[in-house]
């Protein structure tokens, strides 16, 4: 009877490491920072020939955002607008367009 307590224990203790690894015991919207104002970014996009040695990371450097915005978002955006660069190298002469991000929110 000991070793089926225990049996049924350890099941229970591996079942509840397994969820909390898959899906995490504290949801990720309390790491989201909250903004009391819920300003909205609109995304407009700035057209940009490429020149020899551009990559996806130089073009958003060059061309920053006063917006609080990660750099996965941005890229995200990038490709949105760019879809044909998703599985090519930046050529020199391309026409790309860089997102920008502007605020619709009434309140800084």
């Amino acid at each position: 009877m000991r070793y089926f307590i225990l049996t049924v224990a350890f099941f229970i203790v591996v079942a509840v490491i397994k969820i909390d690894l898959t899906e995490g015991t504290i949801p990720l919207a309390a790491f989201s920072e909250t903004n009391s104002c819920n300003e909205q970014l609109a995304v407009k996009s700035v057209p940009v020939i490429s020149q020899n040695g551009d990559t996806v990371q130089s073009l958003l450097a060059t061309y920053p955002t006063d917006e609080r915005i990660s750099l996965p978002e941005r890229m995200a955006d990038f490709y949105l607008l760019n879809p044909h660069l998703k599985n090519q190298v930046i050529l020199p002469g391309e026409l790309i367009k860089i997102p920008i991000y502007s605020s619709n929110g009434h309140c800084k």
